[in-house]
């Protein structure tokens, strides 16, 4: 207990420096936790609890981001889904272990932190040292968020694991026997409803920034009441004692039941609606609370933090700018080094890292071609171009002075930029430059032999279109910058994803391998320009872990379920009325010009500045046609074939939407998961994981039978819905008389498929 405390209580906590002052002590005793101030800092080291997702990438996007449709992890096997790293003895089993942190590679994680939880609330209730027994209110506000700390990592391992152990008491030491039988997610989920529900009649309407409030109850509670509602008609794939028979081929879908309250949805409602009527009220604004501008919630800047603290962020993840990253916890804050591809080559006139297009460390993971085209229309949706990095101006580090500067001009002889050819330039001069009024540009004309790119110009431009858009190739070559299409056409041939930093000649197909360089758009959500140095991968800036647009949808998806689609429909539009391009507001340049629809746009908006000439929300307001399953809108939306009624594609429709709002931040896998739709939306959606043939278009240039040939890569299946349980655990486990587990039982405890 003491090893674990001391591992987890450097602590804290947001960019309001006031929360909590920690200080080290040489020797911290039992005794010490049992006093008023090491017991107020054994509860903030809880606050590690909602921290997790977004520290090491192993247990947040490892996690949160494979076996979802929309986002690929850039490792073959991973990404596929190998058996060989999809086992309990694999990296699926080793990283579960991390999560669950029970007593295994190491103290941290899940069931340690839920101990120091525990034994909080036991000193609270045996000890109350000080205030905590002068003072009955502060005493409930302190377990309060003890309960909210516990039930969210419980939420998060029922998440990834369905049913686990419910420990309500602390650990003092190692187990003298290893029993820990599973509790069924019904009693994980009416243990958890039960004490968030506590925690929302104790918690403030405000707090110190970071600290748990009312509203961030209140929107958990109306997931939780949704999620167990989802559940509720796989009750039939549980056993009659409400055990799970790894046999049936439904097993997976019986541990998504959670159990059934009789008006989960009333209550789902009843909860989304109070967290919303507040933050409309007291926010107010035509977005009802919404940030008016939906780039002003990732918006960072060196020595800027401030969209930390915009109004719509209902609970944090409480992480500062510190020079010593265990100030963030054991690993820190990576999250920022997990979306940001390798964007920098002198080709491009960007020869080094620089602070504003970050840093990418480890275990990198980029968007599946889905989670670009579930963007159904990029011109006018203003979400696409701002969750991810689709242009790369030129750029340089200054090593003297650690400050970015615009990159080199054309004509010095240090630039190393693309050259143009003959035809490049002909073709430039003649269709592009007559209206090319960049100002960086300059006018200038191409000049064969000469660098296409100079100071302030574009470098590095991602273009996804589809096979039907796809660019001839002569006029991708012939852009006053590197562009990548996804698709591109050839004297009657149509090539996907060619490569090569200059001249589109590589093909790469669809295969993925580790650390290497793919050429796709990154998220650019979490790009941290506040790193310590330009090459260091921890970063600086908070994560919002729930944010009212989420409110939103969450109670669209209840007034659906209800057959309320009016409703639910306002809402939706509360959330697309935010996402329009607003009048006078600049879509990028490969957006405005080369982007599939920028045609139907206005000559103006076609030229720099490229400015909207209206509110682009009447192009994107959303009504009942969007999931008829007939309609143009409809069928852009592109629904699996199993969502063969109006209320299945519905609900596809509002985790389309949640894909388009909630791009890498780790939102999505919680939602399809316990919707239950999640194994159809990979196997449709995500080609690299799905073992679907056909479904997507064919290219003429697969090599060696590799590559875009419309068929699936992977090997996602039912199995793959839950994580297994590692391997080395299982081993550890004994019955109640502390025999080691038979083969039999293992097997039932292990995940179904494992």
């Amino acid at each position: 207990m003491k090893k674990n405390i001391l591992l987890s209580i450097i602590l804290l906590l947001s960019s309001c420096h006031d929360f909590l002052e920690e200080k080290m002590v040489s020797t911290i005793t039992q005794d010490y936790f049992e006093s008023e101030r090491g017991l107020e800092e054994l509860i903030v080291s809880t606050y590690n609890a909602l921290r997790w997702k977004y520290g090491y990438n192993q247990e947040g996007p490892f996690a949160f981001e494979t076996g979802i449709d929309i986002s690929d992890p850039q490792n073959s096997a991973r990404a596929t889904f190998d058996p060989s790293a999809w086992s309990a003895a694999g990296v699926a089993g080793q990283y579960t272990n991390n999560l669950l942190g029970y007593y295994l590679a190491q103290l941290l994680g899940g069931y340690p932190l839920i101990s120091d939880c525990n034994k909080a609330l036991e000193i609270i209730a045996t000890k109350a040292p000080g205030r905590f027994a002068s003072d009955a209110d502060y005493a409930n506000l302190r377990i309060s968020e003890l309960y909210f700390n516990r039930a969210w990592f419980y939420y998060m391992m029922t998440t990834l694991l369905g049913d686990v152990p419910l420990q309500l008491r602390s650990e003092k030491s190692l187990p003298s026997t290893f029993y820990y039988p599973k509790a069924t997610s019904e009693e994980i989920y009416r243990q958890i409803i039960g004490d968030v529900r506590f925690a929302h009649e104790h918690l403030p309407l405000s707090a110190e920034h970071g600290r748990l409030t009312r509203w961030a109850a209140a929107h958990f509670l109306a997931k939780l009441y949704l999620y167990r509602a989802q559940g509720k008609e796989y009750k039939q794939y549980r056993e009659p004692d409400g055990s799970i028979n790894p046999d049936n081929p439904n097993a997976y879908l019986g541990l998504l039941y959670k159990g059934e309250g009789a008006s989960d949805l009333d209550s789902a409602l009843f909860f989304a609606s109070e967290v919303i009527d507040h933050f409309s009220t007291s926010n107010g604004g035509v977005y009802g609370g919404l940030a008016p501008n939906y780039w002003d919630l990732f918006r960072i800047a060196k020595g800027d933090w401030s969209n930390e603290m915009n109004t719509e962020i209902i609970l944090p993840a409480s992480y500062i700018a510190t020079a010593n990253m265990e100030d963030n916890g054991r690993y820190g804050m990576r999250t920022d080094a997990a979306f940001t591809i390798q964007y920098y080559d002198a080709i491009w006139n960007i020869p080094a890292r620089t602070w504003a297009y970050g840093v990418s460390k480890g275990d990198l993971f980029l968007a599946s071609d889905w989670g670009y085209d579930v963007f159904t229309d990029k011109i006018n949706d203003s979400r696409f171009e701002k969750s991810f990095q689709i242009e790369y101006v030129s750029a340089s580090f200054d090593n003297a002075t650690l400050t970015d500067g615009d990159g080199l001009a054309f004509d010095e002889p240090a630039n190393k930029s693309l050259t143009w050819t003959a035809s490049e330039a002909d073709y430039f001069n003649e269709n592009i430059l007559p209206d090319y009024e960049r100002l960086s540009w300059g006018k200038r004309r191409a000049v064969a032999g000469q660098h296409k790119i100079g100071k302030g110009d574009l470098g590095l431009v991602f273009l996804e279109n589809s096979r039907e858009t796809a660019i001839d190739k002569a006029e991708a070559l012939a852009q006053p910058f590197v562009l990548y299409p996804r698709w591109i056409k050839d004297n009657g041939n149509y090539y996907y994803r060619k490569t090569g930093k200059d001249r589109l000649q590589s093909d790469i197909g669809l295969l993925l391998t580790f650390g290497a360089t793919n050429f796709r758009p990154s998220s650019r959500k979490f790009i941290d320009p506040n790193r310590t140095t330009v090459d260091n991968h921890f970063g600086s800036r908070d994560v919002a872990i729930f944010r009212l647009a989420e409110t939103y949808l969450i109670r669209a998806e209840i007034y659906g379920r209800q057959g309320n689609f009016a409703q639910a429909v306002n809402d939706i539009n509360v959330v697309r009325a935010r996402a329009a391009y607003k009048q006078g507001e600049q879509r990028a340049e490969v957006i405005a010009r080369l982007y599939p629809g920028a045609e139907k746009l206005a000559d103006t908006e076609r030229k720099y500045p490229y400015s909207s000439a209206t509110d682009t929300y009447e192009q994107i307001k959303v009504d009942a046609s969007y999931w008829d399953g007939a309609s143009e809108k409809s069928q852009r939306e592109n629904y699996p074939p199993e969502a063969n009624t109006e209320l299945k594609r519905f609900i596809h429709f509002i985790y389309n939407e949640t894909a388009r709002e909630f791009s890498t931040e780790q939102v999505l896998y919680d939602g399809i998961h316990h919707a239950g739709i999640q194994l159809e939306r990979v196997q449709h959606y995500n080609q690299i994981a799905s073992p679907r043939q056909g479904g997507w278009p064919s290219a003429d240039n697969p090599v060696n039978g590799n590559g875009q040939n419309g068929n699936g890569k992977g090997v996602f299946s039912s199995t793959n819905t839950f994580k297994p349980f590692p391997q080395t655990f299982i081993e550890l486990l004994t019955d109640e008389n502390n025999q080691p587990l038979t083969e039999a039982a293992k097997k039932k405890y292990q995940n179904p498929g494992y």
